[in-house]
Order: structure tokens, then sequence, then C-alpha cells
């Protein structure tokens, strides 16, 4: 590890829909807030229903590189893809059983920024 070097995490618990219109609307702001700050990695668990339009908004014109997308909503999840894949791309997925005996299974899904070149193919 690095001598020196901080990693600094903000935790933020709520509605991201919420969250998602105050960054956006504080973001490149001059004054300083928790708000205009560049995140690398975004970190989601909607409901079944999937993301909130704009927690899709704030991923694809914020700052973050990666998104970390926990999913119980498998026609959700499949569509919030979609709507990021012009931005992300999946990296790697995770199918999680945690209610055995049941139909319900838990998604774990990395998605990445595409690159500059990518993204603007499309």
């Amino acid at each position: 590890s690095k001598q020196g070097r901080n990693t600094p995490i903000n935790i933020f618990q709520g509605d991201a829909g919420d969250w998602s219109r105050k960054y956006l609307k504080h973001f490149n702001k001059s004054e300083p807030s928790l708000f205009n700050k560049v995140y690398q990695v975004l970190l989601v668990d909607p409901p079944r229903s999937g993301l909130d339009r704009r927690v899709c908004e704030l991923a694809k014109t914020g700052s973050f590189e990666h998104i970390i997308y926990i999913s119980c909503g498998r026609e959700a999840l499949k569509g919030d893809i979609l709507e990021l894949s012009d931005m992300f791309e999946v990296i790697d997925c995770t199918i999680l059983d945690l209610f055995p005996r049941t139909d319900s299974v838990e998604s774990l899904v990395h998605l990445q920024r595409k690159s500059n070149r990518e993204s603007n193919k499309k």
C-alpha cells in the first residue's frame, strides 16, 4: 500500500433519484459540496422496477468510470443495461442464489465506461 494516499469514500443512503437530481443540479458549481466532487464508482441496488431515469442520466453524464449494479429484477436490469450501453459496457456478471428453493436470484454486474472513441461510434 502507498503511504500518505487516502481514498475518500462517501456513502449516501436514501432515494437514488433524489440524490441524482441534487448531484446534477450542483455538479461543476464553484461552491464546495459533496455533490460537485468527482466520483469513480457508482454502486446501485435499485428496486425490481430498475433505475430511476435520473440515475441513468447521472451515470451517463457524471464522472463515473465504473458502475456496480446489484439487481433482483431481471427485466429491469436488461432494460437498464440497454439504456446505459451507449456509454458503458458489461465487464463481468455474477448470478447469486441468495434465496434457495425460490426462483429469485440476485445479479451483480460490473459496467465500465467505454473510451471516448468507442462511445462516439454510436
